[in-house]
C-alpha cells in the first residue's frame, strides 16, 4: 500500500511540474491534456483519475506555486531584530525569487489576463503568506516605534506585492527602454534598492 501510494504521489508530482511548465508558456486554454499528458509521460487518463479536469490541475499548479512562497517566506521575521533588516530581507527574498521563477510570474500574468478567473481559490493563501510573514514585520515595526503607526499593513503588503511583480511581468516591454540587460546583476539590484527606498520613505515613521 504504502508503494502504491509513494507512485500515486510521484506521479501527481511529476504531472504538476510538467504541466506548470506547459501551462506557463501558454495558459489554460492554450494546454491541451495530450500535450500534459505526453510532457508528464503518463497516460491522460491518469491526469483525470488525480484531478478530474484540466481547470482542477491548472488550479493545483497555482497552488503549488504559492505555496513555494510559504516556504520561501520562513525565517525572514527574526524577533529582535531590526524591522528595517527583516524588511529588507523579507523584501530581497521575494524579489529575486521572482527574478529567478520565471514560471511563477507568467503564471500570475495569465491569470491577470483571465481576470483572476481560477486564482481566487488559491490568492487569499497567497496574501495570508504575506499577512504572516511581512505583515508581522510590519506590525513590530509599528510597535517598536520604527514605522508609523497609522500604516494601512493590508495596503502595504499590495503595495509591496506590486512593486516587486510588475518589474518582471513588464521587463520585455520596458527592455528597450533601458541600455543595460533588465536582469543583469546590476540592474536587479538597482530595481531592488530603489523598491526598498519607496519602501520605507512611505512607511517609517517621520
Amino acid at each position: 500500500m504504502n508503494e502504491e501510494l509513494s507512485r500515486a504521489d510521484e506521479s501527481k508530482q511529476r504531472i504538476l511540474l510538467a504541466a506548470a511548465a506547459i501551462f506557463a508558456r501558454k495558459g489554460l486554454d492554450g494546454a491541451r491534456v495530450d500535450e500534459l499528458a505526453a510532457a508528464a509521460r503518463i497516460n491522460k487518463r491518469m491526469i483525470y483519475h488525480y484531478f478530474e479536469s484540466k481547470e482542477n490541475l491548472y488550479v493545483e499548479v497555482l497552488r503549488y506555486n504559492c505555496q513555494k512562497i510559504y516556504h520561501l517566506s520562513k525565517g525572514a521575521f527574526i524577533a529582535g531584530a531590526d524591522p528595517r533588516e527583516n524588511v529588507t530581507r523579507a523584501l530581497r527574498q521575494y524579489f529575486y525569487f521572482l527574478a529567478q521563477d520565471e514560471e511563477f510570474v507568467r503564471l500570475v500574468s495569465w491569470e491577470a489576463l483571465n481576470r483572476g478567473s481560477y486564482s481566487s481559490r488559491v490568492l487569499p493563501q497567497l496574501l495570508d503568506i504575506f499577512q504572516a510573514d511581512l505583515g508581522q514585520i510590519l506590525e513590530d515595526g509599528i510597535k517598536r516605534g520604527c514605522f508609523r503607526s497609522d500604516l494601512d499593513i493590508h495596503q502595504t503588503l499590495l503595495s509591496i506585492h506590486a512593486l516587486c511583480l510588475a518589474y518582471f511581468t513588464r521587463r520585455e516591454m520596458v527592455q528597450p527602454l533601458w541600455s543595460s540587460d533588465t536582469m543583469s546583476e546590476e540592474m536587479l539590484e538597482k530595481r531592488l534598492q530603489h523598491i526598498l527606498d519607496l519602501v520605507f520613505h512611505g512607511i517609517s515613521k517621520g
